[in-house]
């Protein structure tokens, strides 16, 4: 373990680096291909900072944290809310009428959860965890980013076995659906 992954430090890198994302995307700058590109490559991250909250951060909260079951509850809240934004996002190109529209409500939702995560859970997890803890998290949340799934895949957090989602089933085929150019076929 190293002191780099420490999960606070991980999860507001996150949120900077996707703050830089966002800017671009509010540039309006550039050919609509790329702004799809840019609007997906955004989706694709969402969708694994999430699942590894999800997997590795939420139930050390649940074990660590006094009422850590309510602030879980209130986090998955949030992220389900984001996730027909995320699936219209992610069929809509930016010719689409609504695709402004859903790009500024999914980028207002992401905002507004992490000022919430750095507000609420972070101070809640300095508190109640032991650096050791803290680290073994950050450690975690950087080696599933690479197997996470890069789409939506709705409830699983409280309806479908979380280790299902991690394994090479749908991280995979996310990668291979990524991976292939539209007209590649």
């Amino acid at each position: 373990m190293t002191r780099e992954n420490n999960v606070i430090k991980v999860l507001t890198e996150d949120h900077r680096r996707m703050e830089g994302v966002f800017g671009e995307l509010e540039s309006r700058q550039g050919r609509p291909g790329d702004r799809k590109g840019l609007a997906d490559h955004a989706l694709a991250e969402v969708v694994r900072q999430w699942t590894a909250e999800e997997r590795y951060v939420f139930p050390e909260v649940r074990r660590q944290i006094p009422d850590g079951k309510a602030l879980v509850r209130h986090e998955i809240d949030e992220h389900h809310r984001n996730d027909s934004l995320m699936k219209d996002l992610e069929v809509f190109g930016p010719g689409h009428p609504h695709f402004e529209d859903r790009l500024r409500e999914f980028i207002d939702g992401y905002r507004h959860h992490a000022e919430d995560e750095e507000h609420n859970l972070v101070p809640r997890l300095q508190e109640s965890c032991t650096e050791e803890q803290l680290e073994a998290m950050g450690d975690k949340l950087v080696r599933v980013r690479e197997t996470a799934p890069t789409r939506p895949h709705p409830g699983t957090a409280e309806t479908f076995p979380v280790d299902r989602v991690l394994e090479p089933g749908p991280g995979f085929i996310n990668r291979i659906r990524d991976s292939i150019r539209p007209g590649a076929l």
